[in-house]
């Protein structure tokens, strides 16, 4: 039976030395989002929403979680709130931890009494995350991802070790961190109303948005952030286009396929060419006519020749990735000052997928035409 009350002066530094090794733990590292306060949380294998209203925070040393992360998660603990008698309850089959949210005592059934408590904010109760996970045998981590840190509890059910986790769901934390920089950028929208809207678009102006990927899996995850209607281009290699699945994903959603080749010489263009529209046509019965070539071999011929257009861009913008809502507003601004169709490379799907949900509805809104590239297009 558990019975640790934390009592003595010795566990007390113990716990404070932790406490600030972890704060320490903390700071900002290169490459990640400069922002307090902010993290990813995942249960065991599922990543869970991003909001301001549930967002972990230290308070006394201690890391604070809401109920939200006992909520339909598979960590074993339930969460159950009774208004009448103030209290929030943890419990399993086994064992349980009663928050009174009135004079703020922790007890469990067994009546032993804990220096913690528990804190209600915006109608969330938030609990004391390492408290709660010795009392229930349950374990947490903080990992730098590619944005902000991941906070990630786990039980006996998890399957994947923490990197291993990072890894398989990087698509997924980027989607979520973005769905979260859009909801603050909206917040503070509605704070502000004095902000300038984006140029609005000239009658029928298209955007052709274009897209490489290091990965099917950020390939797909861009194309789904895109809202209906809105179609992009992806310039895929040769070895990209042997993921069948990859191809007909795209091309279910309306999304154009441009072969970028890489040969030295127009014949191995020319080869590349035939080879993946043999690809293409067997995986999704489409036909492949669009090339992004930024070789030195002149392939005018072998384009004219086969049917082909070549892709181009009049902005490039792989050297500024959207990882942010912030550098998405600030592509619309570059986007507003044309007033005739224009070609933007937006470079790495994976990069882009945090600011991308901001970019699209900012184009929607100002009324422009995200179309994917066509033969024809100049």
């Amino acid at each position: 039976m558990r019975r640790a009350r934390w009592k003595t002066s010795a566990r007390r530094l113990a716990a404070w030395a932790l406490a600030l090794l972890l704060v320490a733990g903390l700071a900002p590292r290169h490459g990640l989002a400069a922002e307090e306060d902010v993290y990813l949380t995942a249960v065991n294998d599922v990543v869970l929403e991003m909001n301001a209203e549930t967002m972990p925070f230290w308070s006394n040393g201690a890391l604070y979680v809401s109920n939200r992360v006992f909520e339909g998660t598979d960590l074993g603990v339930t969460y159950v709130r009774n208004e009448t008698m103030g209290l929030a309850v943890l419990y399993t089959p086994r064992s349980d931890l009663r928050f009174n949210l009135e004079d703020q005592t922790t007890t469990d059934k067994q009546g032993y009494s804990y220096s913690v408590h528990a804190i209600e904010r915006s109608g969330y109760v938030f609990f004391p995350l390492d408290m709660i996970c010795r009392y229930f045998g349950l374990a947490w981590s903080l990992n730098d991802t590619e944005t902000v840190p991941l906070l990630r509890i786990t039980s006996g059910s998890a399957i994947l070790d923490d990197r291993s986790f990072i890894d398989a769901a990087s698509s997924s934390l980027r989607y979520n961190y973005a769905a979260y920089q859009r909801q603050m950028a909206e917040q503070q929208t509605q704070e502000d109303p004095q902000q300038d809207d984006p140029a609005q678009a000239a009658t029928g102006q298209r955007v052709h948005l274009l897209l490489t990927a290091q990965t099917s899996d950020d390939a797909l995850a861009a194309a789904e952030a895109l809202a209906d209607g809105q179609t992009a281009t992806f310039l895929l290699t040769l070895a990209q286009m042997e993921d069948g699945d990859l191809l007909r994903g795209l091309v279910a959603q309306g999304h154009a396929i441009a072969l970028l080749a890489q040969g030295t010489t127009a014949d191995e263009v020319a080869w590349e060419l035939e080879e993946g529209r043999a690809l293409l046509w067997q995986a999704a019965c489409a036909w492949l006519n669009l090339v992004w070539y930024e070789g030195a071999a002149d392939i005018g011929g072998v384009l004219e020749e086969m049917g082909c257009g070549r892709v181009a861009a009049d902005l490039d913008r792989r050297g500024s990735p959207l990882t942010s809502a912030g550098r998405a507003s600030a592509l619309l601004g570059v986007i507003g000052e044309y007033r005739r169709d224009l070609a933007v490379c937006l470079g790495d799907a994976g990069a882009c997928l945090t600011g991308l949900p901001a970019l699209r509805d900012g184009l929607e809104a100002a009324g422009y035409r995200v179309c994917s590239w066509r033969m024809g297009t100049a």
